[in-house]
């Protein structure tokens, strides 16, 4: 059951998560709410018991946005790809903007790229938001922790889910380099129901990955979820043993978070 004093969450980009956690939020007895940039997906966003809302950022007057009040606040939005990457922390900024002066908690989907090419064990305390960080995820959760320090951030590690794995660009591939390297992926209802655990304890002011605790190297991975969805198996060299493993120690200790897909090995449905 959700909170009594939390009664309505605005999603900011419904995507394939925003939508299935929305849906999910509505199931649990919230108010949702769903912006699009389109009219054109109203429709669909209907379908999940979400009430959408228009919003198309960046915007040339942050004071012509008209969004609902609600308890919680969900940016959903990927920074995209090419020229339009750049414009992501100005995007976060202007949503900053339209909070900083209520005590609306905020929550971000970030992504785990920001550690770049780091190795070994990864936790959160290796990097923190930056706004003068020329990786624009990075920048772009320094820009929101600029205006709102209560902010809280989650870094979601390679999204899959029932309809969608990334197994899919590497089918028949060969000489894939870093057979060896960890894996670091983590299924959207994880990332729904950790959602809802932050929500529903009115968590304020952090930093959390949100990754499998289990990592089985891309050698043994993909090859194995292939077979089992009948493609072609990409093969691997060897290499990356010592590529990066995101930690996600921190949010299964401070909010006794337990993932129900822990080991992507297990994923057998698509």
């Amino acid at each position: 059951m959700k909170s009594d004093s939390v009664t309505s969450v605005l999603i900011v980009g419904c995507g394939w998560v925003g939508k299935k956690l929305g849906q999910y939020l509505s199931d649990k007895g919230y108010k949702v709410y769903g912006t699009t940039r389109s009219e054109q997906n109203f429709s669909e966003i209907k379908e999940h018991n979400i009430t959408p809302v228009k919003l198309q950022l960046p915007i040339d007057k942050i004071q012509n946005i008209e969004l609902p009040k609600v308890d919680s606040v969900v940016i959903s939005i990927s920074p995209g790809r090419g020229e339009n990457r750049n414009t992501y922390p100005e995007i976060i900024r202007q949503l900053g903007e339209l909070w900083k002066e209520t005590n609306t908690q905020v929550l971000m989907y970030s992504s785990t790229g920001v550690y770049g090419n780091a190795k070994g064990k990864i936790s959160e305390n290796d990097l923190s938001p930056d706004v003068n960080s020329s990786n624009v995820i990075c920048a772009a959760e320094g820009t929101l922790k600029k205006l709102l320090s209560d902010s809280v951030i989650l870094r979601l590690a390679g999204l899959y889910g029932e309809d969608r794995h990334p197994v899919k660009y590497l089918a028949g591939r060969t000489d894939i380099s870093d057979g060896d390297a960890p894996v670091n992926l983590v299924h959207r209802d994880d990332v729904i129901e950790a959602t809802e655990v932050m929500i529903k304890n009115k968590v304020r002011s952090e930093v959390f990955n949100v990754c499998s605790p289990v990592h089985p190297k891309k050698s043994e991975l993909y090859p194995a979820i292939a077979k089992r969805l009948e493609l072609d198996e990409p093969e691997f060299l060897d290499g990356g043993g010592n590529g990066k493993e995101i930690s996600s120690d921190k949010i299964q200790k401070v909010l006794h978070f337990d993932f129900e897909n822990a080991d992507p090995l297990n994923f057998k449905k698509l």
